[in-house]
């Protein structure tokens, strides 16, 4: 491997390894957290405060402007930081007023009053996480992702203690929301401590045009990806209700809490890595094709895994009060797989200062989405079916997104084809062998199934990985150690 190749991979795997630890240190307790409220929580109760995800999904889009990904691409200067600071309070202030405002839209389109005053507490945190926001951007552009470990693992440790907490004193769908909102208080606080940047009261209209030219583009297409994202909430929650939402939200929970997550977080780690290759093109293209092979052979057995053992997977830790929520769990296993696989292609737009490409690439996809999703939930009324719609579509455009990278970036298809052939032969083989250990163990205990699943299901993914290529697999191993002791 060449040397560029070799600092890239490092710096992808160390900044992946404590992002990736920063959220699952935190996630872990999240997971025991969502154990207990799915417990002490009615469906019904999940599927209110899914009105308020819903909604500040959307937001989220519009926080900041862009701001963010504007700071990591511009040249770091005092000034540009005050700049985006102070842009991004103005905007969460006028996020929180103007939902406050809009509440009783939103309780009406749900149908259900109890979304307005839940959507008013949760907005709440768009003016909370602005006073931080720079802090951790900041610790993103110079990949000290060890750094921005503590304030986001001290977010979701503040959110599984204070949301448990609450339930347990019975306050219901409340212990959510205001478990957000502690949660996003003490993060900012943490990254104020770890890097104690404060602001000035400088502002520069240059500055703040040029982040906003820039950002506005991210913006526009973090509200049609938004869309993208919640469209199958919006629809489930409008016309099947809060039950019916609520299981669809812990269904889909679960994948999102590895999959989805892991492709966010190298999303995140890898566009300032792509940044600073940006104008070596050729550099740039090979390791995008390279970062496609470490993706797919992580993320493939953990999407494949999570499909098989979704129903001892339930039975073991939501009991069979949730047993609804298991065919949706398997679909949106496969849709989060097929979106980390395909995912690393906006990063590569966006460090190639071609923001817009993504934003023609989402248009299409929601084209398709849109009707797809409204025509299988009239006819079915079945969560499963969004679901696996929502699969359907990723694949599709996925495809299209990596076609068109490689048509502009004159990529070759076989090359990117070639770092995904590991994981996708590696992947048949374990899904085998654990379809037959469950189907011999049908009457055993979910959990004895679910051990017997995950470990055999290990075994065949690394042998067939190793008999594939073992000096490829060594080699990998090899790169994230040294990383690792490196960081």
């Amino acid at each position: 491997m060449k040397p560029g190749e070799t600092s890239f991979a490092k710096a992808t795997i160390r900044g992946t390894f404590w992002s990736y630890l920063s959220v699952y240190t935190g996630k872990l307790l999240v997971f025991i957290s969502t154990i207990i409220l799915a417990r002490l929580l009615s469906k019904a109760d999940f599927g209110v405060v899914g009105y308020a995800f819903i909604v500040t999904s959307f937001l989220d889009a519009l926080n900041g402007l862009g701001i963010g990904p504007a700071l990591i691409y511009h040249k770091d200067e005092p000034e540009t930081a005050d700049t985006a600071f102070w842009l991004g309070l103005a905007v969460g202030i006028g996020l929180f007023a103007v939902t406050w405002l809009a509440a009783p839209l939103i309780g009406a389109y749900f149908n259900d009053e109890r979304a307005i005053p839940v959507v008013r507490m949760m907005v709440l945190v768009y003016p909370i996480s602005a006073l931080g926001n720079v802090n951790a951007i900041y610790l993103a552009k110079k990949l000290d992702f060890r750094k921005k470990f503590i304030p986001e693992v001290s977010y979701a440790f503040a959110k599984g203690i204070s949301s448990v907490g609450m339930a347990l004193l019975g306050l219901g769908y409340w212990s959510q929301v205001w478990g957000q909102v502690v949660a996003n208080t003490v993060s900012v606080a943490v990254a104020k401590i770890v890097n104690p940047w404060k602001p000035s009261l400088r502002f520069s209209r240059k500055i703040a045009g040029s982040m906003l030219k820039y950002g506005l583009n991210i913006v526009l297409l973090d509200s049609l990806a938004n869309l993208l994202n919640n469209a199958d909430y919006l629809l489930i929650g409008h016309y099947l209700g809060a039950e019916a939402l609520g299981v669809y939200t812990l269904g889909f929970r679960i994948p999102d809490m590895v999959l989805t997550q892991f492709a966010r977080i190298v999303s995140e780690v890898i566009f300032p890595v792509y940044v600073k290759m940006k104008d070596n093109a050729q550099n740039l293209n090979r390791n995008f094709v390279r970062s496609l092979n470490y993706v797919s052979t992580i993320t493939i057995p953990i999407g494949l895994g999570i499909a098989l053992t979704a129903e001892p997977f339930v039975m073991t830790f939501f009991t069979d009060k949730w047993v609804e929520a298991i065919p949706v769990i398997r679909g949106i296993a496969i849709y989060a797989l097929l979106l980390s696989l395909f995912r690393n292609a906006g990063s590569f737009y966006k460090a190639q200062g071609k923001p817009e490409v993504l934003t023609y690439l989402t248009i299409a996809r929601l084209i398709i989405l849109l009707p797809a999703l409204w025509i299988a939930l009239m006819r079915t009324q079945s969560i499963t079916a969004v679901a696996w719609v929502q699969a359907g579509v990723a694949l599709i455009s996925g495809v299209m997104s990596l076609a068109v990278a490689a048509r502009m970036f004159q990529i070759k298809i076989k090359d990117i084809l070639v770092q995904y052939q590991p994981g996708i032969l590696s992947g048949l083989a374990m899904s085998a062998t654990v379809l037959g250990v469950l189907a011999l163990l049908r009457q055993a205990p979910a959990p004895a199934q679910l051990l017997a699943a995950v470990a055999s299901g290990i075994i065949a993914y690394g042998g067939a990985l190793w008999l594939q290529g073992p000096e490829r697999l060594q080699d990998t191993l090899g790169k994230i150690l040294s990383a690792l002791r490196g960081g």
